[in-house]
């Protein structure tokens, strides 16, 4: 009982900050010039997906856990793309990758890159050359993960600095947060970005009381259980910059968050120091990782064939197709 009223004081803190996180983050875009798919790509999906870090670093040192870390990681990816589906739902009259920036298409490809050196990562734990392809005990594609989501984060700057510089050459800007100073919108998301974490953090460790309890498998735990636990403040987050009629704040935010979950998976090897992370969890994550990267590429598709039409059901067939490749992906780690 105890438990369950933890859990819903948490979830509630989280609907309030994340809510107000998303604010916070589209004063941000303005005050930077950076725009809105920078800052929700980079800073809001850093401080929603923080939580995955702390909670996987937990799992694979103090529990030594790591398809528990890899697992939230995976799932976590496939959650996001999830609610790019659910997302569509409330996003109007309009499907909501039509009315986003054709340009998070960037974000999305540079994020199949990524898990596809996380699959290789893995599929090399089913050969004899592991020793070659580590620094100490550290694999490769780790380390190449962490290199990339850097050269990700300013390949979108640059792309987005480019972007706004032509629209801006054909009408003036409009400014929405004139009566905000910088100094104080940078300090009320520092502060609302630390809250989230604490409360995401706490949210993934109410989650493993309840998967400990359940006594369901690590795999599925991570992909299911931990997954949904530390991406809800990606979820509220999202909505509220849908309500605030921020739609690219909230893609940007799904594919951003994906970059970072998978620089936070190159992270953990550094801290599994029992030898190559990639290598040593189950295989099913890589039936984890490919799917993921055919969700995005679904997504990357709804974006650029803007001509989207609604079903009967007010929801795009990119966006049942998402929701229902999730459902199958739980399905399948379940039954393995």
């Amino acid at each position: 009982m105890l438990l369950f009223i933890q859990v819903i004081i948490c979830l509630g803190l989280v609907i309030v900050v994340g809510s107000q996180l998303s604010q916070s983050a589209d004063v941000l875009a303005e005050k930077t010039g950076l725009g809105r798919t920078w800052v929700g790509a980079t800073l809001l999906a850093g401080a929603t997906s923080l939580p995955e870090l702390a909670t996987g670093i937990s799992a694979v040192t103090a529990i030594n856990a790591p398809d528990l870390a890899a697992g939230g990681i995976f799932g976590s990816c496939l959650f996001n793309l999830l609610i790019l589906g659910l997302l569509d739902i409330f996003s109007g009259r309009e499907p909501l990758l039509k009315r986003a920036q054709v340009s998070h298409g960037l974000a999305a490809s540079l994020g199949c890159v990524m898990l596809g050196i996380a699959s290789v990562g893995m599929l090399l734990g089913n050969t004899n050359n592991d020793a070659n392809t580590t620094v100490g005990w550290v694999g490769f594609p780790s380390i190449l993960l962490i290199c990339l989501y850097a050269i990700s984060a300013f390949m979108i700057a640059q792309f987005e600095m480019r972007r706004r510089a032509e629209v801006l050459e054909e009408e003036a800007e409009v400014f929405h947060y004139e009566h905000i100073s910088p100094k104080q919108a940078y300090l009320k998301f520092a502060v609302l970005a630390i809250a989230i974490v604490v409360i995401g953090v706490w949210l993934a460790f109410l989650g493993e009381e309840v998967a400990v309890q359940t006594g369901i498998g690590e795999s599925f735990v991570g992909a299911l259980l931990l997954a949904a636990a530390t991406s809800l403040p990606e979820v509220v987050s999202s909505l509220a910059a849908i309500k605030l009629d921020a739609v690219d704040l909230a893609v940007s935010n799904v594919f951003g968050s994906n970059l970072f979950n998978l620089a936070i998976l190159g992270t953990y090897d550094f801290f599994y120091v029992q030898g190559n992370l990639l290598t040593q969890v189950s295989q099913i994550h890589i039936f984890t990782s490919v799917l993921a990267m055919v969700m995005t590429s679904v997504a990357i598709t709804g974006l650029i064939y803007n001509a989207a039409r609604r079903t009967k059901l007010y929801i795009t067939w990119d966006g049942i197709t998402l929701i229902v490749l999730y459902i199958g992906a739980m399905y399948v780690i379940y039954r393995s």
